[in-house]
């Protein structure tokens, strides 16, 4: 009895050591200041809600433990708070690590990447995307299988548009392919607009990129997940439902065990 006892202790600590984890921090500025075009509270309530689901549904397709950690509060929109949260991860070998970022942006010419308007300062993309990395690596070893950094705002107002609701189903070997099953290791970087653009949001469902985004992870088959296909898909998809205006969502996509790679 006692040899069956260390037996289960054994393997359910080796599960333990070998569960995979999704890594989500979520930031979506639910209170947004009404002088910067009206009140938000809907669209971007939309937005927190949407994609704490669209994660969460991803982590259990692949069978991921799920480690999320959403902000919506004006308080906790600070580039402190995301310091703070980023400083908390710690991450496993093949983990997968993602930051999602809904708010106001704007670009000061540092790069093609927009800097995220926090509360106590604006907070450049690039600058979030190295310190992920940092936190991300273990000597010269990589150790997520994926990163993610989202920054779903403007990169340079508007009076929203009907895009229509969306609940996305997920194809679980297509989620699993798209996330996990790919040679090497994924460092992907996300705008919602190129530099010079503002980045358009339907004031009940969210924003376009975002709708755009769910809509082309759960439609991707097995024989078209890679991230190259879904992320020119959700490019697409904003583009015509930004019409008349224009957005162009922009992406990098890094393969490499050094995400400090040009």
């Amino acid at each position: 009895m006692k040899k069956i006892l260390t037996l289960l202790v054994f393997l359910l600590i080796c599960a333990c050591l070998n569960a995979q984890t999704m890594h989500t921090l979520i930031f979506v500025n639910t209170q947004e200041n009404t002088e910067w075009g009206g009140d938000r509270t809907k669209d971007r309530t939309e937005d927190f809600v949407n994609m704490k689901d669209f994660f969460t549904q991803i982590a259990n397709k692949i069978g991921y433990t799920n480690d999320m950690r959403a902000h919506k509060l004006q308080q906790d929109f600070t580039s402190t708070m995301v310091d703070q949260e980023i400083n908390r991860l710690n991450v496993g070998k093949n983990d997968i690590v993602v930051f999602y970022y809904s708010g106001h942006g704007a670009n000061f010419g540092n790069d093609v990447w927009p800097t995220l308007d926090l509360i106590d300062k604006g907070y450049w993309q690039t600058d979030i995307l190295r310190k992920l990395k940092e936190k991300c690596m273990n000597g010269n070893s990589f150790k997520p299988k994926l990163l993610l950094c989202i920054a779903d705002c403007c990169n340079n107002v508007f009076d929203g548009r009907n895009v229509g609701s969306f609940s996305p189903e997920l194809n679980a070997a297509a989620i699993k392919k798209l996330f996990t099953g790919f040679a090497g290791r994924y460092t992907i970087t996300m705008s919602a607009s190129i530099k010079g653009q503002y980045s358009l949001s339907d004031l009940e469902d969210g924003t376009l990129f975002g709708i755009a985004l769910r809509e082309a992870v759960s439609e991707c088959s097995t024989s078209n997940a890679t991230w190259e296909n879904v992320l020119e898909s959700a490019k697409t998809r904003t583009k015509k439902m930004a019409k008349p205006y224009i957005q162009e969502p922009q992406y990098s996509i890094k393969i490499s065990g050094d995400p400090f790679d040009d």
